[in-house]
């Protein structure tokens, strides 16, 4: 490879690896939890859980994910012009505002919920409780990484981790149900809040004012974001909500926990590529240095990292099912492949929608969201109708490619990034040694007919040993992927 693609690679490789090792705490921590609740709960608590969780995921995308996206992107011109006190007041005073909207809607829709969706007043309140503590973590974290301080956000999150299992096993003695799992998150979130705000310096002046001129970048900015974001929740979820309406709450659990499963292994790796190289885009471009170069080699390198995971779930969806999950939750095999690509094709056009946040052109984006969430709400309702849970795996991934496809197709003139030809040669070379690797073990694998005593074993060892040639694989024709 050329020098250049070399220093590009290295650059994003050592970002990438500052945060890793907080991804692997993510997973491992998923590959522990989700089980255990599908063991410690039954079906209906666990799809309240499951329809809980995504309440507030829509809350916090409705309030402080977008003023966090915000921070991040504009804390460097700021930061230039030196006027960060004011940035960040006005920043604070929008999130009072925000939440003091968002608790009201609690009277709003407090009814809706409770009677559609089978959930009790009290998982409702625990739940808007959350908002507050989840999104003072989020801007704290933005914070650290514009300061790189990604060993403090590594230990922070295994911190939270280790705590709320401690607290949720405590809690359970009491209500095992899905109040012990929120109840557990709100201690441990918001004692993680304390302590970061103990570790780092926040020396910024508040000052008892909005100004108006950041206000106005910032909600321009933001705002087709929540729209944006809501149309892609609605995506993720209108399969979970027409179950749990139904009241079939196994389904909605185990479209739930597929889903999670598959987000909390493939998305820390996927998120780990934007959380390292978002902000060195962003000086980049704020700077008018060129970065089309740099942005290739690193989704270049996210296909060849990237797809050897999301083939394990498209490869042994069964093996991982009999692994980890009860018997009931089997029928999640057929969901994990569909799954597992729709998140890698989504994160896949989050890299790739970057032109439209260094434009400040969100509302593009906002704009094929609303397109896409009229299309998942017919898909879903047709494939749910003929196909129960696999067809809601199927119209979230067709959705998915429909998504991708339509924003690789819209340019910008005056803004070249991404050379599609390297990308699409990483893609298909890496996808190719996968069936390669597979096909390998499959025939070495034929007539071996484990003992039932080690047959989780040997699940296992065939997930590991595939994961280990493909890797060998590919970096041993990483010269030809890569160039």
């Amino acid at each position: 490879m050329e020098n250049s693609i070399q220093r590009n690679y290295a650059l994003i490789f050592k970002n990438v690896l500052t945060y890793l090792p907080s991804r692997f705490l993510i997973m491992l921590n998923s590959v522990i939890i989700i089980p255990l609740f599908t063991y410690l709960l039954n079906e209906k608590d666990m799809s309240i859980y499951l329809i809980a969780l995504q309440i507030l995921n829509l809350i916090c995308t409705c309030s402080f994910d977008w003023i966090t996206k915000a921070v991040l992107r504009f804390y460097e011109k700021y930061n230039i012009n030196k006027s960060l006190d004011t940035f960040f007041s006005s920043i604070l005073w929008i999130s009072i505002i925000v939440y003091a909207v968002i608790f009201s809607g609690y009277f709003i829709f407090k009814d809706l919920l409770l009677t559609k969706f089978a959930i009790d007043n009290t998982i409702f309140l625990l739940t808007l409780f959350l908002v507050v503590p989840c999104g003072i973590r989020q801007f704290l974290y933005q914070i650290l990484r514009v300061r790189n301080k990604a060993k403090l956000y590594t230990f922070t999150i295994l911190l939270y981790q280790l705590s709320f299992i401690v607290l949720f096993l405590g809690i359970a003695q009491i209500f095992p149900n899905a109040q012990a799992i929120l109840l557990a998150m709100n201690i441990a979130i918001f004692f993680i809040d304390i302590y970061i705000i103990s570790t780092i310096m926040l020396n910024y002046k508040i000052k008892f004012y909005i100004d108006l001129s950041i206000a106005m970048e910032t909600l321009k900015y933001a705002m087709p974001l929540i729209v944006t974001n809501s149309c892609y929740w609605f995506v993720f979820n209108f399969s979970k909500l027409i179950f749990q309406h139904m009241h079939e709450y196994l389904s909605t659990a185990i479209t739930g926990v597929s889903w999670m499963l598959s987000e909390s292994i493939i998305q820390p790796l996927v998120t780990v590529f934007i959380f390292a190289c978002f902000p060195v885009i962003i000086k980049k471009f704020e700077h008018k240095k060129i970065f089309k170069p740099y942005f290739t080699n690193m989704i270049q390198l996210y296909c060849f990292l990237l797809i050897p995971v999301v083939s394990i779930f498209c490869f042994y969806s069964k093996e991982i099912v009999e692994l980890i999950f009860p018997k009931n939750y089997y029928p999640a095999h057929l969901m994990l492949p569909f799954f597992a690509l729709s998140i890698f094709m989504h994160e896949l056009m989050k890299l790739i929608n970057i032109k439209y946040h260094l434009k400040n052109r969100t509302y593009i984006e906002m704009i094929l969201g609303a397109g896409i969430a009229s299309v998942a709400y017919f898909a879903n309702l047709f494939m749910i109708n003929k196909y129960a849970i696999l067809g809601a795996a199927v119209a979230m991934f067709l959705t998915e490619c429909t998504l991708i496809f339509t924003n690789i197709f819209i340019k910008f003139k005056s803004l070249d990034y991404i050379n599609y030809k390297k990308v699409s040669k990483t893609f298909i070379l890496t996808s190719l040694i996968g069936l390669i690797a597979f096909s390998i073990l499959h025939i070495i694998s034929i007539g071996i007919n484990p003992n039932m005593s080690y047959y989780k074993i040997f699940l296992a060892s065939k997930i590991i040993i595939f994961t280990a040639i493909y890797y060998v694989l590919t970096f041993k024709c990483k010269e030809k992927i890569l160039s």
